[in-house]
């Protein structure tokens, strides 16, 4: 345990500390890009959906950038941990930062007034994290490049300013703000997939690398 304790430290500060101080700065100016005071469910719902979601791109993405590095990945690879177990307990400690994150914002909320089911508008905000996080992960994962990591969940992200429930369909990300959660299910399930899909082909192109 203590292993796994350094290892996710020394992820937390070479790798996610940047990353971490731009979701804090995110939620920090969300009260000037949107209100965030006497807020009905929908409007709660909005920002959780357009604009916080964006965290799980920012925490999960980075899982491959230090592989990226020869110099690491040769020290990754010389050590006696498995690289999947690596790349889980920084997916691991990306989600429990989201989850802290989306806890933190949602009390700020309710402490400005706003009306909303707390577990439902949390669980939507880890459903479309996960889901975009996923989706960048594993493309990074199969192209091996954090441009098309970074732009294929974004490009998929403003097709759904654009398209809606009936172009999207279970997929699309902003149904809590039309009164629906079924699509969280599949957005959660199929980022969760995405994930363990994307640590399992880095995995092959380990092998293929030594």
């Amino acid at each position: 345990m203590e292993r796994y304790l350094k290892i996710a430290t020394v992820n937390v500060k070479h790798n996610l500390f940047y990353h971490v101080m731009i979701c804090i700065l995110l939620v920090v100016m969300a009260p000037l890009f949107m209100g965030t005071e006497n807020l009905e469910q929908n409007s709660v719902a909005k920002i959780m959906e357009i604009y916080l979601s964006l965290i799980g791109m920012i925490l999960l993405i980075p899982t491959f950038l230090p592989d990226m590095n020869k110099d690491i990945r040769d020290l990754i690879y010389s050590k006696k941990e498995p690289v999947p177990v690596l790349h889980f307990i920084r997916v691991l400690e990306a989600l429990v930062i989201m989850v802290v994150i989306g806890i933190l914002f949602l009390y700020f909320l309710k402490s400005r007034n706003c009306q909303f089911p707390f577990g439902e508008m949390f669980y939507t905000f880890m459903a479309n994290g996960v889901f975009l996080g996923g989706l960048g992960m594993f493309m990074f994962a199969v192209f091996d490049q954090a441009v098309f990591a970074y732009m294929i969940p974004l490009v998929y992200y403003v097709l759904n300013f654009g398209a809606g429930k009936k172009q999207l369909g279970i997929f699309w990300l902003f149904s809590m703000q039309a009164g629906s959660i079924e699509e969280k299910h599949y957005l959660m399930g199929f980022g969760i997939l995405l994930l363990v899909g994307a640590v399992v082909i880095a995995k092959c192109k380990t092998l293929c690398r030594r």
